[in-house]
């Protein structure tokens, strides 16, 4: 071979060899920062890959709430603080015996806590209270994200089927009377009053069965946006790159309490406690029995990080209980069966359990286990289950 061939190789080598060496540590470090996310769930779920760390069960919807739930579906869904294999049964209910039209006994609607974010099927209160009352038929239809009180009025109008002798409405107020249903659009029929469709305002589905910004485009394909998206090397980067431009003041957090959580109604409330009275009349139409299971915020419970105020205004809320006290007041004056847990919880959280999780804010298999028992004891007490089976 010519010097000057020999030459040309020897040159290409010294180039191609540090790039392999290079592309080969990119390689390396991809695969070692992965697997380390996936044993070891890093507090910022942002490191995460979506699929992971983000529910994609669902799917657009022509009726009722703005998404329904894949059937027959399954996926792993981590965080920090657990980690979970959500399942799907032939209707998209988040359990796992399949439902074929059988007369429920009872059932709960609700939002992420009655989902049973945090916990698996088969650790949710609804689940606590099926093992109590072993011959009656229990479902949980309720889902994450976006679920307010109207949504659950529609489902029911338009699944009539669905309505059990007894109806546990698990309600979040933080969401139900606030944010979700400010975000909700309602399509009614101007004639039969029945919702047709509840839209959202801010969110819809993408492709791949994420709830998403509307406004969010997906990046172009092995743009820079999409490596930081679909790579364990861009996420780092990308968080590190946000937590060097970050402030290092801890953010300030207000004294002035939010109406709803002084238990004051405002418009958006009003709206959603009329949505829950017309579930009432649905369920009493159809002899059945609406129950609503307060649920707390975890920092009307304990000194959780969750909570949007100073530590004072906190504290204020927590010695307080007015907006648990307003609605149990609501309730009585709707005629409304109603359980107000506070008490109780916060008897066993001052007695070392711990029933939510310390950063996400939902409920511990702690916090499912003292609903479900406040729930089988109010049934027994008040007389609703009768089996006849």
């Amino acid at each position: 071979m010519p010097s000057s061939e020999q030459g040309r190789h020897s040159r290409a080598a010294l180039i191609l060899a540090p790039v392999l060496l290079i592309l080969l540590t990119v390689f390396a470090s991809e695969i070692v920062l992965r697997v380390y996310f996936n044993l070891f769930p890093p507090v910022n779920y942002f490191l995460l890959p979506a699929d992971k760390a983000g529910l994609h069960i669902f799917t657009p919807s022509e009726e009722g709430g703005f998404y329904a739930v894949k059937p027959d579906y399954r996926q792993s869904f981590i965080n920090h603080e657990f980690k979970l294999d959500v399942r799907t049964n032939n209707i998209g209910l988040r359990e796992d015996r399949d439902y074929h039209g059988e007369a429920i006994d009872i059932g709960f609607i609700g939002d992420s806590f009655t989902f049973g974010w945090g916990v698996e099927a088969g650790e949710r209160y609804s689940d606590i209270v099926a093992n109590a009352f072993e011959d009656e038929l229990v479902l949980s239809y309720s889902y994450p994200n976006g679920h307010a009180p109207a949504y659950y009025l529609s489902y029911l109008q338009h699944h009539p089927e669905m309505m059990p002798k007894v109806l546990v409405l698990g309600l979040f107020a933080f969401n139900d009377l606030a944010g979700d249903t400010a975000d909700a659009e309602i399509q009614s029929n101007p004639e039969s009053g029945i919702i047709q469709k509840v839209g959202s305002r801010a969110y819809k589905i993408d492709t791949n069965g994420f709830i998403v910004n509307k406004d969010e485009m997906p990046p172009r394909l092995f743009s820079a946006a999409w490596f930081i998206r679909n790579t364990a090397i861009g996420r780092t980067y990308n968080v590190a790159k946000h937590k060097l431009k970050a402030s290092p003041d801890p953010v300030e957090k207000p004294d002035e309490i939010k109406p709803l959580d002084l238990g004051e109604w405002d418009e958006t409330a009003l709206t959603a406690l009329g949505h829950i009275r017309k579930i009432d009349e649905l369920a009493k139409q159809h002899r059945s029995t609406l129950v609503i299971f307060y649920i707390p915020f975890a920092s009307d419970i304990s000194d959780y990080p969750t909570c949007q105020y100073s530590a004072s205004s906190c504290e204020n809320i927590r010695e307080s209980n007015a907006l648990g006290t307003s609605l149990a007041n609501w309730a009585n004056e709707s005629g409304i069966h109603f359980i107000d847990p506070v008490s109780d919880f916060r008897s066993r959280e001052e007695a070392g359990e711990k029933l939510y999780y310390f950063y996400d804010g939902h409920w511990t298999t702690k916090g499912h286990e003292a609903a479900g028992i406040q729930i089988v004891q109010y049934l027994r007490a008040n007389q609703l289950i009768h089996t006849n089976k």
